[in-house]
């Protein structure tokens, strides 16, 4: 692998690195031809007893000859091998080292001899081993102090650890209560039966390369229970390495975010939404005064015209200046929060007062609308117009989700503190990962969609002390819950 062009150039690399490394240089064989004084300081060998021997003399009878075979196949083939190793002293003793064999090649490319650059880890495996035997005891000690400590990791800690191909081998307690899976759901089974589909494959397998080589993975990841339900754990993965430094198991510590996930989403949304209430506010503004101008002298204009024709025109231009306006009105609604006048309105009348302006809409897109209501009389404190906009935002979603129609139920009822309106279809449903983003400004599925209807509904429910729930399943349908506090 590499060519020396002279002893000099390798006394200049050994020089460099003599002081704080430990190096070990042998023939081809395997013979030490040179060792710093490193090495023989943990070794506790003298020169006379190491120079000419075989580095297997220093070498503790810890290994596997697979392990051997494999360091030897390595690095005659020119290939540099790294690895850990454990060593033993002239007196007994043990030290463990990280090493890195690099063979050099002479003219004809074959390996003359060996440079070995080795880092003392003893501390670091001295530690490994006192957490391996601790865990030992724990699982199979009687005595009462380690149990109860088992029993407290098992109990407040949300753990897991798995095999390296990620197959369940022990869960908490904890986890169980979590993921709302039980221990028998879950020992022998993968990590896929918590997957959201949140995350992209490359997070995922960022994820495996990290841990697989050994290093410790930290992040953030939306799970899914047993009940559907998702929750958010920020996530540390520790792999567990074997004699050859590969890792053999993967012991990942959750802790529970889920609240401050909800918080940041809260806090995001509420950010976007008064940056575009603001930006809306100044555009409805400056639409309404000019509009306000034009309507004026269309009205002074056609106040000394005699000519039909032209009345009508005058009728249809007042007309698309009223819908100009109740257009900005829509603009209004994403501003700050100003005062709206609410009263006592009976929710059937605005139902039927919304199918009757679709009726036409309904009709060529092959929709039957069903509506159930508990009781003709059901009220709830609101502004008419407003509600009437919700209605028909989501029952307009809904038949364009039905490209080859279906039916829309409506039903409404109502319990001693909510009223719930119920607005169900049979399209084509919102995928899961879309359902979070419904409320997101300009947020839309639809090829000539602007994102703002639901959002605006949103934002006026909210207005009315109201909350919005929404299921869908693709292919089956959705169901939008408007829930509204009862008239005392």
């Amino acid at each position: 692998m590499y060519k020396t062009s002279s002893i000099k150039s390798l006394a200049e690399i050994i020089t460099a690195v003599d002081t704080t490394t430990i190096i070990t240089i042998t023939d081809k064989t395997g013979l030490i031809t040179y060792a710093n004084e490193m090495f023989y300081e943990k070794s506790k060998y003298d020169q006379d007893e190491l120079i000419g021997q075989s580095q297997r003399k220093v070498i503790a009878n810890h290994h596997t000859d697979e392990f051997f075979k494999d360091l030897w196949n390595t690095i005659r083939r020119g290939e540099v091998w790294k690895g850990e190793i454990k060593n033993k002293a002239k007196d007994g003793t043990y030290f463990w080292v990280y090493a890195t064999i690099v063979p050099f090649l002479n003219e004809a490319g074959e390996p003359h001899q060996y440079v070995s650059i080795q880092t003392d880890i003893t501390n670091r495996k001295q530690t490994e081993e006192t957490v391996k035997k601790m865990l030992e005891q724990l699982t199979f000690s009687n005595n009462n102090t380690l149990l109860d400590i088992k029993q407290l990791l098992t109990e407040s800690s949300i753990m897991v650890i798995s095999d390296t191909v990620g197959k369940i081998t022990f869960v908490s307690d904890m986890f169980c209560k979590l993921s709302r899976f039980s221990r028998e759901d879950l020992l022998g089974s993968d990590f896929r039966v918590f997957n959201s589909n949140y995350h992209s494959k490359e997070f995922f397998k960022d994820l495996w390369t990290t841990i697989s080589q050994g290093n410790v993975w930290k992040g953030d990841i939306k799970n899914k229970a047993k009940d559907g339900s998702c929750y958010w754990v920020s996530t540390t993965i520790v792999p567990i390495l074997d004699d050859s430094g590969k890792p053999y198991q993967f012991v990942s510590i959750w802790h529970d975010i889920t609240a401050r996930k909800k918080a940041e989403d809260l806090l995001f949304r509420s950010e976007k939404l008064s940056a575009i209430g603001d930006l809306s506010a100044g555009i409805a503004h400056e639409i309404r005064n000019p509009l306000t101008t034009i309507k004026g002298f269309i009205q002074f204009l056609s106040r000394y015209e005699d000519d039909l024709k032209k009345m009508e025109y005058f009728q249809l231009i007042n007309e698309e200046i009223d819908r100009i306006n109740f257009m900005v009105g829509e603009f209004m609604v994403l501003s700050k929060p100003h005062v709206i006048e609410r009263k006592p309105t009976a929710l059937l009348p605005i139902i039927n007062k919304v199918v009757k302006l679709l009726e036409s809409e309904l009709t060529s897109n092959k929709v039957r609308l069903s509506i159930k209501c508990e009781a003709s009389n059901i009220k709830i404190d609101c502004e008419e117009n407003l509600m009437k906009q919700v209605f028909l935002n989501l029952v307009k979603n809904s038949i364009e989700a039905m490209p080859q129609g279906g039916i829309i139920s409506i039903s409404v009822s109502v319990t001693d503190t909510e009223v719930f309106i119920h607005f169900k279809d049979e399209g084509i449903g919102i995928p899961e990962e879309n359902l979070m983003k419904l409320r997101e400004p300009f947020f839309t599925t639809k090829e000539n969609g602007n994102g703002l209807g639901l959002m605006v509904s949103y934002k006026i429910i909210e207005n009315h002390n109201g909350k919005i729930q929404v299921e869908s399943e693709e292919n089956v349908g959705t169901t939008i819950t408007l829930i509204f506090p009862a008239i005392c």
